[in-house]
């Protein structure tokens, strides 16, 4: 259970209070209305039963508090602008719209905020960590072979302590993921919503699961193109329905991925709309990716 220090820490932003006052003030007007015992049009009336119960199906299906309050915003705001256009006009609704626009710029949606141990990673950690290369044998006759002079410096090399090195070392780095066995990285793009809401998701997981056998990343796919290509994840904002993609990794070999990569012969449009009806419907709460991750 989300503890309510944890929620405010995650939802007092700038973007969530600003944004939720500017898209309710009319919500709350209508409903002062109510109480007073004023009557609204139908149209009004009709508006507020729409977002009722819109707002209550979004309850049960968000999978964050991330997505349940973007949401609930953009649903606000459309009611007002749908609320201005049947009463006061088109000019007060361009107005409420570029006034939208503003704060949008101004107070973008921030990224999750809350207790994660998620993995930042660049294309050469996850290359070194998440995929690791496999290291040619060495010929027998470097390995057999040695030079007199490589010899005789290794007889005549002392050491001396740490603490007596004067100036700027080099210190060797243990290496502490040499008994991960699973990781799960998500592929995101900074532009998609769908993998900002989903990052809280994730994070989740990382603390409930956090073990030494497994470790949970995250890699930006626009700044390192070649993993979005490697993996056949779409970096187009218009035709991208894979973000986010999960990838599960087994011995640094990718054994299940989420959404499913469908190749198929069948061309046709029913098929490829499926497919999309696909990628964008499977949940992303955290108990179906555990229910997926054991199948």
């Amino acid at each position: 259970m989300t503890s309510l220090q944890e929620l405010k820490q995650r939802l007092l932003h700038p973007y969530y209070v600003v944004q939720l006052a500017y898209g309710t003030f009319l919500v709350f007007y209508r409903l002062v209305q109510i109480v007073n015992g004023n009557a609204l049009e139908d149209t009004d009336s009709n508006g507020l039963l729409v977002l009722a119960g819109l707002t209550v199906w979004k309850c049960l299906m968000a999978s964050s508090a991330e997505e349940l309050a973007s949401v609930l915003i953009l649903y606000s705001k459309v009611y007002t602008l749908w609320s201005l256009y049947w009463n006061i006009g088109v000019w007060r609704v361009c107005l409420y719209f570029v006034g939208w626009l503003m704060l949008s710029t101004v107070f973008p949606q921030p990224w999750y905020r809350g207790p994660t141990k998620l993995i930042e990673l660049t294309e050469t950690t996850f290359r070194a960590k998440v995929c690791p290369t496999k290291k040619k044998p060495s010929s027998s006759n470097s390995s057999t072979t040695s030079s007199p002079s490589a010899s005789s410096v290794t007889n005549t090399t002392s050491t001396m302590p740490a603490s007596d090195i004067k100036g700027p070392r080099i210190t060797e780095i243990s290496d502490e993921n040499n008994d991960v066995k699973y990781w799960v990285v998500m592929l995101y793009a900074n532009w998609s919503v769908s993998c900002l809401n989903f990052e809280a998701v994730l994070a989740k997981l990382s603390l409930q699961y956090d073990a030494s056998h497994i470790k949970f990343g995250k890699i930006d796919i626009d700044v390192y193109n070649d993993i979005a290509q490697e993996f056949g994840v779409s970096r187009d904002p218009a035709s991208s329905f894979e973000l986010p993609t999960l990838l599960l990794f087994k011995h640094g070999m990718e054994v299940r991925r989420l959404p499913e990569l469908n190749v198929q012969e069948d061309k046709s449009n029913a098929a490829m709309a499926k497919n999309t009806i696909t990628r964008l419907g499977w949940s992303k709460k955290p108990v179906s990716q555990l229910t997926r991750a054991r199948e």
